[in-house]
């Protein structure tokens, strides 16, 4: 029997867990499973014929609001030219509605609800053997023209009895590896499709470091815990994070999406000890109004999750990413601002702006009308008005979301904004984005995807614009986060402040080579590289003539000046690191 498990994932750098548990559950000796991972930016006439191609007994689909409308489609023609195949759905977009969908998509032949892995094997066996489905729990199934549904969902296994689900897997360190050491979740958001499941389960401490060390000896890029909480037993959470220290590969950075409540002394005292480039975390604040947390049963007020999660951003070695999410019940335009401003001031690496997905089985679809909820019926089922937001805002806030993510998010304007809020937005970062995004879709910039490089135009234009005093101070932020944060080696002429005829913007490369020549310089400025050669490490730093103090740049807020220092920076571009080490002249 020759069976094709099936992953349309939403990138390429991410892998599907689903399938690698169900391949692994199979049991029969004479079976040709295989793994088939696609993305949603494939074309799908290619994975039609991929498919076909295999001419395979037996697919079945993972199915996530990501990709369920482009497998409808390709079930549909697959059911066309194959059909003699059994086409199986999973997941969690077909296991709730699930007669319902079966009587709209009729290319289904069966579903299974919940968990699948032992019910999955179940069914192989069964359809090996031509049996009766009746014997398989948690399925829904078409015979004879019906619907019919065995009860109960699928078999949840002790997670210890889940084979490893990248055994045999030739590893890309590219990838992005999925990891859970538990499933289910302690707290019951009503947005949220994990409050559908009592309880929380464990894989054992011995079996998650078991297969924790596969992802480190292969040296991947990344490995995302998937466990909804994964601090919800500090134990646990501990004992993991402890190994993974210990036994670190000066690689893999492990991902967890954690509670902020629940970070405790204990744990913020271990993260102190964590080098840089270790753990990340995610937490999701979604809201800071009272009566929506409330309401959406995370009755947890700001403050308990402020001052932890401040603790871990001042420790500086442990990347953070916030979450908020717009459109939730009580929540309106302004009183979403009040939230972004106080979460944005926790100054996290990332600040993650979704918007609300009336998700099937949540308890916030079931209430859709008591809250006014319009959202769109195709998947992901986004929230377009309610009862306190209407579209309009909504469209603003996706304004908002946008600029968030192209020069918060991607961590390349770390300076300028910085000066820009604290200097003209204090206390309202929101203000900033807000009107930041009026400039932009005022000057059509929205129409059209801007390069790296027009962005820095850009917000060049908005400070202009908005004549906003000290724009060389403003410009010299500019230009270090351009030169180090995207690793350049040139400059953009807007971003020019001195006149060429009087000051140079970078080192000659004769001064340059000079300096990197004395062996104190190196061991001072550039310690990892003191043994390459001169020209290597030309390679990889530059020099770059400053028209204020490199300290006074740096700083968040403005400095006070008398008068300007010209300076050189040396700019180590692979480290991302910057050094004033020579003040040519002073300014009149």
């Amino acid at each position: 029997m020759n069976i094709a498990l099936v992953g349309i994932n939403a990138r390429y750098i991410h892998t599907n867990l689903a399938i690698r548990y169900l391949y692994h559950s199979l049991r029969l000796d004479d079976l040709n499973a295989q793994i088939k991972e696609y993305t949603i930016n494939q074309y799908e006439e290619e994975i039609l014929k991929d498919l076909y191609l295999e001419q395979p007994d037996v697919i079945a689909f993972s199915c996530y609001i990501w990709n369920i409308e482009i497998i409808h489609r390709l079930g549909r023609q697959l059911k066309k030219i194959l059909p003699e195949t059994v086409i199986i759905s999973g997941g969690p977009e077909v296991s709730f509605d699930t007669e319902e969908i079966m009587k709209n998509q009729d290319y289904i032949d069966i579903v299974i609800r919940g968990e699948a892995e032992e019910s999955f094997a179940q069914l192989i066996e069964i359809l090996a053997r031509d049996e009766d489905y009746h014997a398989c729990q948690g399925i829904s199934f078409r015979a004879k023209g019906q619907i019919f549904s065995n009860p109960g969902n699928s078999y949840s296994l002790p997670l210890d009895e889940l084979s490893f689900p990248y055994l045999g897997e030739i590893f890309n360190r590219n990838k992005i590896y999925y990891y859970e050491s538990t499933r289910g979740c302690p707290y019951q958001c009503s947005y949220c499709l994990s409050s559908t499941i009592k309880g929380v389960r464990y894989a054992s401490l011995e079996k998650v470091k078991r297969e924790l060390q596969i992802f480190l000896d292969k040296k991947v890029k990344m490995v995302k815990f998937v466990d909804r909480t994964f601090n919800c037993c500090k134990s646990h959470a501990l004992e993991i994070m402890q190994y993974l220290l210990e036994h670190h590969n000066g690689i893999t950075i492990f991902h967890f999406e954690i509670t902020a409540e629940l970070l405790d002394e204990e744990m913020l005292s271990f993260f102190r000890k964590v080098p840089k480039g270790v753990f990340q975390f995610e937490a999701g604040i979604q809201s800071t109004n009272p009566e929506t947390l409330k309401t959406i049963r995370r009755n947890i007020p700001f403050v308990r999750l402020y001052e932890p999660l401040h603790k871990v951003m001042k420790m500086d070695n442990i990347h953070l990413h916030l979450d908020l999410i717009a459109g939730l019940p009580y929540e309106d335009y302004y009183t979403f601002r009040h939230s972004f401003n106080q979460v944005y001031s926790l100054g996290g690496d990332q600040l993650q702006l979704g918007f609300l997905k009336l998700l099937k089985g949540s308890e916030l679809r079931e209430r859709r009308e008591e809250f006014g909820y319009v959202f769109d019926d195709k998947a992901p089922y986004e929230v377009l008005e309610n009862k306190w937001i209407n579209y309009g805002d909504l469209l603003r806030l996706k304004e908002i979301a946008h600029l968030l993510e192209r020069y918060m998010n991607e961590h390349r304007f770390r300076r300028s904004l910085s000066y820009l809020i604290a200097e003209h937005y204090t206390e309202n970062p929101f203000g900033f984005y807000e009107d930041f995004s009026e400039f932009w879709r005022n000057r059509e910039y929205d129409r059209f995807a801007q390069s790296r490089d027009q962005l820095y135009r850009i917000l060049l234009e908005y400070f202009e614009e908005k004549k906003f005093k000290d724009r060389n101070f403003f410009v010299n932020r500019l230009r270090l986060d351009y030169v180090i944060e995207n690793k350049q080696r040139k400059i953009l002429p807007e971003l020019e402040t001195f006149t060429t005829d009087e000051k140079r913007m970078f080192f000659s490369k004769e001064e340059a080579h000079e300096f990197l020549k004395e062996i104190q310089n190196r061991i001072l400025y550039v310690p990892h590289y003191k043994d390459e050669s001169t020209k290597k490490i030309m390679k990889n730093v530059e020099f770059l003539i400053l028209e204020f103090p490199l300290a006074d740049l740096e700083s968040t807020a403005k400095p006070f000046k008398v008068n300007s220092s010209i300076c050189v920076a040396l700019i180590d571009v692979g480290y991302k690191n910057a050094f004033e080490i020579k003040q040519l002249k002073e300014a009149d």
